[in-house]
């Protein structure tokens, strides 16, 4: 099953509605790295930062 995050999941206070999907956890962490750079200016995912990704991604709705 495909998996997915919300961005405000992860990060609430930034009201962001991306949601990030992918064939499984590893591609989902890879493109919520790249909106991350992208969409927030987080150069680095800190290993807090990168857990709670981990924790906010869930199969497919």
């Amino acid at each position: 099953m495909d998996k997915e995050l919300r961005c405000v999941d992860v990060m609430p206070e930034s009201g962001c509605r991306e949601v990030i999907r992918g064939k499984d956890e590893n591609e989902v962490m890879s493109k919520a790295a790249e909106h991350a750079r992208t969409a927030h200016d987080i150069r680095h995912m800190t290993p807090e930062i990168e857990n709670k990704v981990r924790e906010a991604i869930h199969d497919e709705r």
